[in-house]
């Protein structure tokens, strides 16, 4: 199916919908602009260029926040941090603020986002990395491209699509810095001990599946 999306505005589709009693409470804060694709929510999109900005042929644009309402695919980048001490493989992790609203308290991987319009994959996960563990300069040959992962799940009532972009980056030093409010803590953890995060229910579901490709890798 083809859909023709030539008179497609996405705010103000949500502007008239706003109207509606189902739809009054959602706020749109971050003003984060993504693309939507002609491809089918099931069978989203998934190959792309890394270094070339993302969505450039887009059908429509929407605030991120509207993704999950319409049933549209989400894309983001997950990085795995890494380090090796003494023969043993110690993931490095970040606790996400409390203020939060999407698993506030819970455990992520040290960087990740959604993946904006306009924006490079690469260019997005340094930017993440730096704004959320205050990584200022990523050496290439630490950096390792993971999969791209499909994944379905259910979360506040509403069925998502994710596509993750994985990365994996080997690291020396551990004193991350958050720099965008958005994380309130650091946590390395020996990749033997992840198990107890996940029996604590404390590991932030969609984190495990950069963490599971690292090992399928």
């Amino acid at each position: 199916m083809s859909l023709n999306t030539g008179f497609i505005d996405g705010q103000n589709l949500f502007s008239k919908l706003k109207k509606k009693s189902e739809f009054a409470n959602i706020k749109i804060e971050n003003n984060e602009i993504c693309p939507v694709f002609n491809f089918n929510s099931l069978e989203p999109k998934l190959d792309f260029c890394h270094k070339k900005p993302f969505g450039i042929n887009n059908i429509f644009k929407i605030d991120r926040r509207l993704l999950s309402i319409f049933g549209l695919p989400q894309y983001g980048i997950h990085g795995n941090a890494w380090s090796l001490k003494k023969n043993r493989v110690i993931f490095h992790l970040a606790k996400r603020s409390s203020k939060l609203d999407d698993f506030p308290g819970y455990y992520d991987n040290l960087f990740a986002g959604g993946q904006p319009l306009g924006i490079s994959i690469l260019d997005n996960l340094k930017k993440e990395a730096f704004e959320e563990a205050g990584i200022k300069k990523i050496v290439k040959k630490n950096l390792t491209k993971g999969r791209i992962v499909n994944y379905f799940h259910e979360h506040q009532g509403k069925i998502h699509s994710g596509i993750i972009f994985n990365y994996h980056l080997k690291i020396d030093k551990s004193n991350f810095c958050n720099m965008d409010g958005e994380v309130e803590s650091f946590l390395s953890i020996d990749a033997f001990e992840i198990y107890k995060l996940l029996e604590s229910n404390t590991l932030k579901p969609n984190c495990i599946i950069p963490i599971a490709d690292f090992f399928l890798r």
